[in-house]
């Protein structure tokens, strides 16, 4: 371990002391000790990830490791994996940081993401609310494969990153435009078609919010559909479709999941012949019990239970007129979770990698069932305190 492993390790707390008050002070959040309890959460799960690729491996090793290609070389290969050795290129090739110390940026980087998942979700819903007796905020943000997934050198965790940022953004468009556009100019050199998905959702959002102003409505949704077509021709190249059309998806879904459905690629699953909203669920909601195999599993399907009880509570909940009523942030998530579980469940065979893809999606589901949940207690309350008001006219006075 050389000296600048140690400068940036004895940076990273530091970082993480300053950037805690500063966003939340932004976001109007008093209370921060949650997000300490969440760092140090993460770090344990940083920790965890780099021991389990060093023993297991996977492609954080490859992104850590020193080649022979130049700066530009990495640079002109365009998005992906190239992006990652850009990104990476400083920490490797110039500073010669550790795999130690690449964990724990990356850490520090998913870390980010989860606070402004967390900062989100402190504005957007005001009334918490209990499931079995028990608060789901902050709770909700202890999930084991939310950190797992978002604290290792890799893909995974700078669009996990890409998508908190994102939404922490547009809370406020105008004043965190570059955020905005950090967020998009991230995801788009790793995963594009998850920019256009962003952009698609948010610009739904923006359209079909009935508190925004026209003129807002027109400049945010032309801003959107103006980046997205921008993006697009990239996008179509990088999912190698000479275009878009029906035939050509399904035939795009239909090599990815044959290529994931292997035996070789792990816990495989067979989704070629389930209708839709079977494949969506099996995306959602797997693996469960049926499906453990080890201790990943055993987590995974705790916390899928989890996701699955939280969804049966809203299913009966009105949830579309809610929906109705719901601010620009909350439709553009319910959107990006949409699109991206119909993707992504049309076009994924494995277990592990759903896992892993679903991951970016989790927290927008999870704030959009918080928020049904939270406005329907909400709608309860207010219906009490009318029909006391009807009752005892002499409170309404007071």
């Amino acid at each position: 371990m050389g000296i600048f492993d140690i400068i940036i390790l004895l940076l990273i707390p530091y970082l993480v002391k300053v950037a805690i008050p500063y966003f939340s002070k932004s976001a109007g959040v008093r209370n921060t000790k949650w997000l300490y309890y969440l760092w140090y959460y993460h770090v344990l799960f940083g920790i965890i990830f780099m021991f389990y690729v060093q023993v297991f491996g996977g492609d954080a090793m490859g992104y850590w490791r020193k080649t022979d290609l130049s700066f530009d070389q990495y640079l002109n290969q365009g998005q992906g994996t190239a992006f990652m050795h850009v990104f990476n290129y400083g920490f490797v090739h110039v500073l010669d940081l550790s795999f130690f110390t690449g964990s724990m940026i990356y850490t520090f980087i998913g870390f980010m993401g989860v606070m402004f998942f967390y900062l989100s979700t402190a504005n957007l819903v005001k009334t918490n609310v209990k499931v079995y007796g028990y608060n789901i905020f902050p709770y909700i943000f202890f999930l084991p494969n939310l950190h797992f997934w978002s604290s290792g050198v890799g893909k995974d965790t700078l669009v996990f990153f890409s998508v908190g940022l994102f939404l922490f953004s547009v809370m406020s468009p105008m004043r965190r435009g570059v955020g905005i556009a950090i967020a998009l100019f991230l995801s788009y050199n790793i995963r594009p078609h998850i920019t256009i998905f962003l952009l698609a959702s948010f610009g739904a959002g923006f359209l079909f919010d009935s508190k925004l102003k026209p003129f807002q409505k027109v400049l945010l949704t032309c801003c959107m559909i103006a980046v997205a077509a921008f993006i697009f021709d990239d996008v179509m190249r990088f999912l190698k479709l000479d275009e878009l059309s029906t035939e050509s998806v399904e035939q795009f879904s239909e090599k990815k999941v044959s290529l994931l459905s292997r035996g070789h690629t792990g816990s495989s699953v067979d989704i070629s012949a389930y209708p839709l909203p079977l494949k969506v669920f099996t995306f959602l909601f797997r693996p469960l019990f049926f499906d453990i195999h080890n201790v990943m599993g055993v987590l995974a399907s705790l916390e899928n239970l989890i996701l699955l009880i939280l969804f049966t509570k809203i299913v009966n909940m009105k949830t579309i007129s809610l929906l109705k009523q719901a601010p620009y942030q909350i439709k553009g998530l319910f959107f990006f979770f949409l699109i991206g579980s119909v993707a992504f469940a049309t076009s994924l065979g494995n277990l592990g990698i759903m896992m892993r893809q679903k991951n970016m999606l989790v927290p927008g589901m999870l704030i959009f069932m918080f928020w049904v949940l939270s406005s329907r207690k909400e709608e309860i309350i207010a219906r009490y305190k009318r029909m006391k008001t009807k009752t005892n006219p002499a409170l309404g006075a007071a």
